[in-house]
């Protein structure tokens, strides 16, 4: 299949993974990114193969705790004042995505995708040699007090368990043994035993780059201006030349957005960014992440420190760093850790989130040489080597592994 050509836009892990995929189908690939590999979202993630999370986050229980959270400058979840024009189209699309059966529905097509993911990971993490880069030590997810995790056990974590995630209940004793440098300010909280992470988020994204390259992949560093389609070929518009390719994938995170828009395509994607700060904890150490979840922040051993990493807030993609989140988070790291650690580096980046949880995959519709794979959200790294294979499978003309429906971006039309 040397003779097809495929474009790849965007080469953070998702574009990555799907650039490894077809090439191992045999076809040849080109990467177009203005940034290094791996960069964005995909070097600021706290690094879990969430393979428990299988719920979306529209429910109608959550929506009436929005507006509060959204007003409370300390809470998870927070907006920039300007960004709300944007959001209204997002908004709306939440409200249907709350009602039961598109909950069901969600957690159905979230679930499809997770019986996929750890299979087609470890092939990746195969091909490119990076398995040194992974832990497979469970990850703990933890609650300040004893209604929080009584609750949580017979709401949300029972619902994952029905899902089929392996998870158990341990209370403050059992914590402290799997984890005795976190301070006592839990009721206890859930363990998932097969939950792994990377050590290394931007090291994983080199490796597979590495390997891309290495076997006949091209990777350019341009930024995209226009898509332009027609019933022969793609061609892509850069900065100072067109490319012509048989089909391209567009797999470029939130900017995914904006190369849509030129092509008659709106879809209610936001830019939900996540912060990370990098923390010296001195001789202290911890065995896997571990993630206060009434604050939503997760603490990640890592290459060069501990990664705070964690929050929601809805803001423009190139807004800066808000310091009083960063500032928030740290004093969230200080009560897990019953210390006061030394800040490393801090981050911030965007999430391409979608309004029912679940990523864009897929033929794009009125476009057959156009596929998509974005709007991960919080599970690009999760779901980035199914999404490759999905991906593939499509343009191989074979039937999915997946059925790609709930994932289509015309769900939104």
């Amino acid at each position: 299949m040397q003779n097809i050509h495929i474009g790849i836009l965007g080469a953070g892990i998702v574009g990555l993974s799907t650039a490894l995929s077809l090439q191992e189908a045999g076809y040849k690939v080109t990467l177009i990114d203005k940034e290094a590999p791996g960069m964005g979202a995909s070097f600021g993630n706290a690094g879990l193969f969430a393979d428990y999370a299988r719920l979306p986050f529209a429910k109608f229980a959550m929506m009436k705790k929005m507006p509060g959270m959204l007003l409370d400058k300390t809470s998870p979840l927070s907006m920039q004042g300007s960004y709300l024009p944007s959001l209204m189209p997002y908004g709306w699309e939440f409200f249907k995505a709350c009602f039961p059966t598109k909950y069901i529905q969600g957690k159905e097509a979230l679930t499809s995708l997770q019986e996929h993911t750890q299979l087609t990971n470890q092939e990746l993490l195969n091909l490119t040699n990076a398995q040194d880069l992974i832990k497979s030590e469970g990850c703990l997810g933890l609650f300040a007090t004893e209604e929080g995790f009584s609750t949580a056990q017979s709401g949300d974590l029972q619902e994952r368990r029905e899902q089929g995630v392996n998870l158990e209940f341990l209370n403050a004793h059992q914590v402290h043994e799997l984890e005795p440098n976190l301070a006592n300010f839990h009721a206890g909280g859930v363990f998932y035993p097969d939950t792994r992470f990377t050590i290394s988020p931007v090291e994983l994204s080199r490796r597979y780059a590495h390997h891309f390259s290495n076997n006949g992949g091209t990777i350019l560093h341009d930024e995209v201006q226009a898509v332009l389609p027609n019933s022969n070929e793609v061609t892509v518009k850069l900065n100072d030349r067109n490319v012509k390719y048989d089909q391209v994938v567009i797999c470029a995170g939130f900017s995914s957005k904006a190369i849509l828009k030129k092509l008659g395509v709106k879809l209610p994607l936001v830019s939900e960014r996540g912060y990370h700060l990098t923390l010296d904890i001195g001789e202290k150490s911890l065995s896997r992440p571990v993630g206060w979840l009434d604050k939503a922040v997760f603490l990640t051993p890592m290459e060069g420190g501990i990664r705070l990493a964690g929050t929601a807030e809805f803001a423009f993609a190139d807004a800066p760093l808000n310091p009083q989140r960063a500032d928030e988070m740290l004093k969230h790291a200080k009560v897990m850790l019953g210390s006061d650690p030394s800040i490393i580096s801090t981050w911030v980046g965007s999430r391409p989130s979608t309004p029912d949880s679940l990523p864009v995959i897929g033929e794009l519709e009125h476009h057959p040489r156009i596929k998509v794979g974005f709007g991960h959200g919080h599970l690009g790294l999760t779901f980035a080597a199914i999404t490759g294979k999905l991906i593939t499978q499509s343009i191989q003309g074979h039937a999915p592994a997946v059925d790609l429906k709930p994932f289509s971006a015309a769900r939104f039309n």
